[in-house]
């Protein structure tokens, strides 16, 4: 026996006497989240065992299986970041384009709701041997009441805390001088190995290349439409009240690929609009909007004007993949209000 699998052994039965959570019997003695939480502690297993007991009573007193954000389900569109698909090893494919978000302002408290919701619900479709997800975040309309430091850090905080080794990549599209700053004051926090799952990508051609690198041609040919639609103006209205189904078959689905709105959205119409314990739920409002319990007049008054699209990229952009900030280091800095900053007392965050 290797050490690694010793030390997997003896986590799990330091932990044998702590009881067990409620509809999660297995999650602290499963080898795959043994090994996530030490291996995101450098195998320390000191360290892994107070993380992991801290994510148990986490987990206890917050209860994310049954989490749910309010926010969607008061404003439709609240938070644009939802699953789509899934990437060429089965990865859960998450995508976000600010212009999308109905939210004039998102605090740390409805995005932790948010995203725990989304990332609770990718769990249950990754198929066994994929414990990672890919998030594609489209900064175009990009503002900083919606993506601002304290955001980013309130997240990611929760992100490695209590779900360790999770983070498989993301990809950053039509990143601004606003995501630039944003960027550069989280990643002082970051672990290097999470700064390295970072691609910042802004040479059409290069998405391009991205997107066919990882994904498959339904998926990629989605992402492509989808981030062109985004671009678009007038903004359309299919894109803007992103969680309802396309008025005419063949047009573009912004739920997300076909493939993902057949075996994950459509079951809800089949089933008499019984939401199913144990199934995927997909973004609070597309979920509305299935059931048929959006308030029409709150749609109906939603309006995306004050989310300005970023321009073009021009057509001489460098093309180049880049992996760090230096791809605008000619910007200067961007001043941030103290309220859209990190705290001065934050910690580093782990990987």
């Amino acid at each position: 026996m290797c050490d690694k699998e010793k030390l997997i052994g003896e986590l799990r039965s330091r932990l044998s006497s702590v009881g067990r959570l409620e509809n999660e019997e297995d999650f602290f003695i499963s080898t795959e989240n043994l090994c996530r939480f030490l291996k995101a502690r450098d195998w320390d297993i000191d360290i892994a065992e107070k993380a992991l007991k801290a994510t148990i009573e986490y987990r206890r007193t917050v209860k994310p299986l049954e989490v749910d954000c309010q926010w969607c389900h008061d404003i439709p569109g609240y938070h644009s970041i939802r699953q789509v698909g899934f990437d060429e090893l089965g990865r859960p494919v998450i995508y976000s384009s600010f212009i999308q978000t109905t939210a004039r302002k998102i605090t740390v408290e409805d995005s932790i709701r948010h995203v725990t919701y989304l990332i609770e619900n990718a769990k249950v479709t990754m198929r066994p041997g994929v414990t990672t997800w890919v998030f594609i975040i489209d900064c175009t309309g990009l503002r900083l009441p919606l993506c601002n430091p304290r955001l980013g850090y309130g997240v990611t905080q929760i992100m490695s805390n209590h779900y360790p080794e999770r983070l498989g990549m993301v990809i950053c599209l039509n990143h601004s001088p606003v995501f630039q700053g944003v960027w550069r004051a989280i990643k002082a926090f970051l672990h290097p190995n999470t700064v390295a799952k970072m691609l910042l990508i802004r040479s059409r051609s290069k998405v391009q290349q991205t997107f066919s690198k990882y994904f498959s041609p339904e998926l990629t040919q989605w992402l492509l439409e989808e981030i062109r639609l985004n671009k678009q103006k007038p903004f359309p209205v299919s894109q803007k009240t992103f969680w309802n189904k396309p008025a005419k078959n063949g047009d573009h689905d912004p739920r997300g690929c076909a493939s993902y709105v057949a075996n994950f959205i459509e079951p809800y119409s089949e089933k008499s609009l019984i939401l199913i314990p144990g199934f995927h739920k997909p973004h609070p409002t597309i979920l509305d909007s299935i059931r048929g319990v959006l308030d029409s007049d709150k749609e109906a008054s939603l309006d995306s004007s004050e989310l300005e699209s970023n321009s073009p990229l021009p057509a001489d952009e460098e093309d180049t993949l880049l992996y760090s900030d230096d791809e605008l280091s000619n910007v200067a800095d961007i001043t941030i209000d103290e309220e859209f900053q990190i705290p001065k007392d934050s910690i580093p965050i782990r990987s």
